[in-house]
């Protein structure tokens, strides 16, 4: 619903998500931050949801602060981007972080 008043009032913004899961006693997950500008604005059903909490172990993991540290820099890179402080030559509206291959994966570029 925020979502949505914001596409509406032309508010370009940045939203952050964050999942671990524990697999053979080691935390696994992605690092996800997502754009949604008024010209961008498709893939965001794709992105932000509910869904994101089903099965996740966020909540009962206390061990994570790291994880949230760079989640939020990225956001913060990602702002700077947009404010014409670093270039952007891909213009992603989803990045994607992997805990366990540490691999970036840029997604939903400007067309």
């Amino acid at each position: 619903m925020l979502v949505q008043q914001l596409l509406k009032l032309g508010v370009t913004f940045i939203d952050v998500g964050l999942g671990v899961n524990m697999l053979d006693d080691h935390l696994i997950g992605t690092l996800r931050v997502t754009t949604g500008t008024y010209e961008k604005n498709d893939h965001l059903g794709n992105r932000i949801g509910d869904e994101e909490f089903d099965e996740n172990d966020y909540a009962t993991n206390i061990q994570i602060a790291d994880l949230n540290c760079l989640n939020a820099m990225q956001a913060v890179i990602k702002w700077k981007k947009m404010c014409g402080f670093y270039q952007d030559l891909k213009a992603e509206h989803n990045i994607l972080y992997f805990i366990n291959t540490n691999r970036l994966l840029n997604e939903d570029n400007a067309a």
